[in-house]
C-alpha cells in the first residue's frame, strides 16, 4: 500500500430552518481519501490476452423509467450543413420554426424507435462509481470565479478590502505589442450637469444612449475641474478653449445614482499597462458577460461591426481606446470593468478547493482502472517534477494511457411497448435560472451559517474550506406534465425555452455491459453501481438525461450478471445447435440480495479497510458520506412544493424547489444549503479514522500506514510531512 494522507476536512454544519436554502440539488461530500484500485499502473492487466484469475463476462440489464425521460437527438446530417451554411440563424428562425427539428429523442434510425445511447449510461455508472469507491475528484473547473457585493457578509468585506480606494482608470488600446492600458485621470460629474436624458428602457433593464443629442455614452466633452480635481464644475459638448478634454462615461443606473465619470484624454508620457491576451479572454468569458452588458454593448455600437459580439471590448478602438476601471495588486494587473466596482475574479479557482491529495495524477481509482484514462501533458509534467515518474512515458505505457476494460451498449425499447410517450406532443419545459457556483453558500463547505461567518473561493482552504462534493439532483417521485410544462407564455423569439420529446414513466430498456480480466473487487465495484446496496427495505433509482432539476429521468436498473469461461469458449466452436459462448446456468441476479452481498463483498471490504471508520463497518452504506449518497438515491424521493417555504415544518425537511428571485429575493440574505442529512435518517453515520494521528511532536510513520494532516497543522508540520512522502 502506497503512502497515502486521510484528510481531516472541514465538516458542514447544517442551518437552523430560518436560514436554510433550498434547492433541487444538493451533495455527497468529499472523500477523505482517494481509495486505489491498484498500488501502480504497472498492475493494470495488459488488454492483449485473458487472464486466468479475472472474470470476463456481461450483464443483462432492464432499466425502467420511474419519472419522464429525455436524452436529446443530434441534428441529422441535412440540419447540421442547413446551421454550417448559415441557413437556419437564429435572426431569420422563429423559436417554434427551430426546435420542431429537435425534439426527438435520442434514436439511430426511426424516430418513433427511440434508444438510450451508451455513452449516457456509461457516464451515468461511472459517475456513481467514482463516488462510492471513494475515487478522485478531478471534474472541477479550473477557471477563476466572478463576484461583486457589498453586503455586510465575509465576502463583502473582502470584496470592498481589494476595491476601495484602489481603482484606477484608462483607455484600453490595442498596439504592435498588445493591447495595453494608458492610465489616465477621472472625475465625478454630477446628473443635473449632463442636461438630458442618459438611459433608454425601464428599471434595472435600462441601459446608456448611444447616439443622438448628447449627453450619451463616450460623448466627448470639455471640463473644467474642482479644487480637487476630483469633481467637475462645468461642462460643455463643443470645445472650449483652455478646458480640459475627456470622454463621457455612463455606468449602470442604481438607486439613489447620482453622478456619472469622466474620463480625462491621457498625456502623452501617462503610463502604459500591459494587458494579457489571458485576462482578455476571462473579461470576454460568459461567466463576465453580463446580459445588461450585453444590452448595454451592442455589436453596433458605437460603430457598426465594432465588436465580435454584443457585449465584448472594441476590436480596434480609435484613439484614446475603451474607457475602462482597473485594480492593480502588488504592481500586478488584476483585471478590468466598464464600471468602477467591476466584477473580480477569486484569486482561487474551485480546482484549489479540491486539496491536492484527492487529485493527483498517479492515483489510479476504481473508476480509472475500469473505464480507462489518458493522462494530459501537465499532469505528466507535474508527476515528473514531483519525481513520481522520472521521464515522460512513451505511448503505449500504462502510465500514460489505458483504455477501458468495461464496455456499454445502446439501450433499446424493450419489445411488444407501444404506448411509451409522456404527450402526443413535444413539451416546452419550465425554465428556471439554477444558481451557479458563484453562490458559495451552496457550493462549500460552511461549518457556520451566520453571514459574517460565511466561507468563499479566497477563505483558507483546507483549513477553512472546500467545496462541497459531488453534485446530484432528487429523485422528486412520479411526474405529469403538469408539474413539467412552462405555463407562462413563450415567445417565439425566446432563447430560453426549448421542446421535448418525453418518454412517459413504466416504459422498458434493455442493454448489456461487457467486462474483461476484472478482479473480484473490480467486478464488486460495477455490482454495487448497479443494485446500490443499502436499506433492504427502500428502492434506489439511478439518474439519466435532461430535466433532472424537474424530477425528470429517475430509472431503475436490473441486473443479471453472466460470467464466461474462456477455456470452454475456445475449446468448440459449437454447443450442440448453438454457438460456443462459455457462459453456463441462468446467471445470477443482483436483485437477489444475498447474491449482490457476495459479489460486493470483497469490494467493500476493501475501501473499509482504507478508511478504517470510527466505529464498526461490514457495509459501505454504514458510512455517513454513502449514507448521503443513498439518501439521494431514495425512490420516490421528495418532490418540491413551489409555493411552500424553504423549510416545510410540516415535513421536518428542507424543499426541494429553486429559491426565487422576483417578488422577494430569497437570495438576498445567503441562506445556506443543508447536507442530505437534514432529509432524514441515514443508514450509517461512520465516519474514517487515520490509523497513524499527526503530532508535531515526532515522527513515527511506518511504510504501509495512513497519516491525518490536520487543517490547522503548522506549515513546518506539513513540510515534514511532504518531505516523508516523497521519500
Amino acid at each position: 500500500m502506497s503512502k497515502r494522507v486521510i484528510l481531516n476536512l472541514p465538516k458542514h454544519r447544517n442551518p437552523e430552518p430560518n436560514r436554510t436554502a433550498s434547492a433541487p440539488y444538493n451533495f455527497v461530500p468529499l472523500p477523505e481519501i482517494v481509495v486505489t484500485a491498484v498500488n501502480s499502473a504497472d498492475e493494470l492487466p495488459d488488454h492483449d490476452r485473458y487472464h486466468h484469475n479475472k472474470y470476463t463476462g456481461y450483464f443483462d440489464v432492464t432499466l425502467t423509467t420511474r419519472s419522464p425521460l429525455y436524452i436529446r437527438c443530434p441534428f441529422t446530417l441535412e440540419e447540421f450543413l442547413r446551421q454550417e451554411q448559415g441557413e437556419d440563424e437564429r435572426r431569420y428562425t422563429s423559436f417554434r420554426q427551430q426546435a420542431k427539428n429537435t425534439p426527438h429523442f435520442f434514436y439511430t434510425r426511426d424516430p418513433g424507435q427511440p434508444v438510450i445511447p451508451g455513452s449516457s449510461l456509461r457516464g451515468m455508472l461511472r459517475s456513481l462509481l467514482e463516488i462510492v469507491s471513494y475515487g478522485k475528484v478531478q471534474w472541477v473547473t479550473e477557471k477563476q470565479l466572478f463576484f461583486r457585493t457589498v453586503d455586510n457578509t465575509a465576502v463583502g468585506q473582502y470584496y470592498r478590502s481589494r476595491m476601495t480606494g484602489k481603482i484606477e482608470a484608462g483607455f484600453l488600446r490595442r498596439t504592435a505589442r498588445g493591447y495595453v492600458i494608458k492610465v489616465c485621470q477621472i472625475a465625478r460629474v454630477h446628473r443635473d450637469r449632463l442636461n438630458g436624458r442618459l438611459y433608454i428602457g425601464q428599471g434595472p433593464n435600462q441601459t446608456p444612449r448611444w447616439n443622438g443629442e448628447p449627453p450619451h455614452q463616450w460623448a466627448r466633452v470639455w471640463v473644467t475641474l474642482s479644487n480637487n480635481g476630483k469633481f467637475v464644475k462645468e461642462l460643455s459638448y463643443t470645445e472650449r478653449s483652455g478646458w480640459q478634454e475627456g470622454v463621457l462615461v455612463i455606468t449602470g443606473d442604481v438607486p439613489r445614482k447620482k453622478k456619472e465619470f469622466v474620463f480625462l484624454w491621457p498625456d502623452v508620457n501617462s503610463e502604459e499597462i500591459h494587458v494579457p491576451e489571458k485576462l482578455l479572454e476571462r473579461f470576454h468569458d460568459d461567466d463576465q458577460i453580463t446580459q445588461w452588458q450585453e444590452r448595454a454593448f451592442p455589436k453596433d455600437e458605437p460603430d457598426k461591426n465594432c465588436r465580435e459580439r454584443n457585449g465584448m471590448l472594441r476590436k480596434n478602438p480609435p484613439d484614446p481606446g475603451d474607457p475602462v476601471f482597473f485594480l492593480r495588486e502588488d504592481g500586478k494587473l488584476t483585471f478590468l470593468g466598464r464600471a468602477q466596482m467591476f466584477r473580480l475574479p477569486y484569486v482561487n479557482s474551485p480546482l484549489m478547493l479540491v486539496p491536492e491529495e484527492l487529485r493527483r495524477p498517479e492515483d489510479i481509482d476504481y473508476a480509472e482502472a475500469l473505464f480507462g484514462f489518458a493522462r494530459t501533458r501537465e499532469e505528466l509534467e507535474d508527476m515528473k517534477r514531483r519525481r513520481v515518474i522520472q521521464k515522460i512515458p512513451k505511448q503505449g505505457d500504462k502510465k500514460r494511457a489505458y483504455a477501458s476494460r468495461v464496455f456499454v451498449t445502446d439501450a433499446v425499447l424493450v419489445e411488444d411497448q407501444t404506448d411509451i410517450w409522456l404527450s402526443d406532443r413535444p413539451v416546452v419545459p419550465k425554465i428556471l435560472a439554477s444558481p451557479k457556483p458563484t453562490a458559495f453558500q451552496h457550493y462549500l463547505v460552511q461549518p457556520s451559517s451566520e453571514k459574517s461567518e460565511l466561507k468563499h473561493y479566497d477563505s483558507k482552504t483546507p483549513e477553512e474550506t472546500v467545496i462541497r462534493g459531488h453534485k446530484r439532483y432528487w429523485l422528486q417521485g412520479e411526474r405529469t406534465v403538469e408539474d413539467i410544462i412552462e405555463t407562462n407564455e413563450v415567445s417565439n423569439n425566446s432563447t430560453q425555452h426549448t421542446q421535448f420529446k418525453l418518454i412517459k414513466p413504466g416504459v422498458r430498456f434493455k442493454f448489456r455491459i461487457y467486462f474483461e480480466n476484472l478482479s473480484k473487487r473490480e467486478l464488486g465495484a460495477i455490482c454495487w453501481v448497479l443494485h446500490p446496496l443499502g436499506d433492504p427495505v427502500k428502492e434506489y433509482c439511478h439518474q439519466l438525461g435532461m430535466g433532472k432539476h424537474l424530477g425528470m429521468g429517475a430509472v431503475k436498473l436490473e441486473a443479471t450478471l453472466y460470467l464466461t469461461d474462456r477455456n470452454m469458449r475456445y475449446s468448440s466452436l459449437f454447443d450442440g445447435d448453438n454457438w460456443q459462448t462459455g457462459i453456463s446456468g441462468s446467471g445470477q441476479a443482483l436483485s437477489d440480495r444475498a447474491t449482490l452481498e457476495q459479489l460486493t463483498r470483497d469490494f467493500e471490504k476493501h475501501v473499509l479497510d482504507v478508511l478504517n471508520p470510527n466505529k464498526p463497518c461490514t457495509h459501505l452504506y454504514e458510512l455517513k458520506r454513502i449514507a448521503m449518497l443513498l439518501k439521494m438515491m431514495e425512490w420516490p424521493g421528495y418532490p418540491p412544493v413551489p409555493d411552500g417555504p424553504r423549510f416545510l415544518v410540516h415535513e421536518n425537511r428542507p424543499n426541494t424547489r429553486y429559491m426565487r428571485i422576483q417578488r422577494e429575493n430569497e437570495y438576498r440574505h445567503r441562506p445556506v444549503l443543508p447536507d442530505p442529512s437534514a432529509f432524514g435518517c441515514l443508514t450509517g453515520d461512520a465516519e474514517p479514522t487515520p490509523s497513524v494521528t499527526s503530532s508535531e511532536s515526532s515522527l513515527n510513520l511506518e511504510e504501509g500506514k495512513e497519516v491525518i494532516l490536520e487543517p490547522h497543522a503548522s506549515a513546518e508540520w506539513r513540510k515534514q510531512i511532504e518531505k516523508w512522502l516523497q521519500n
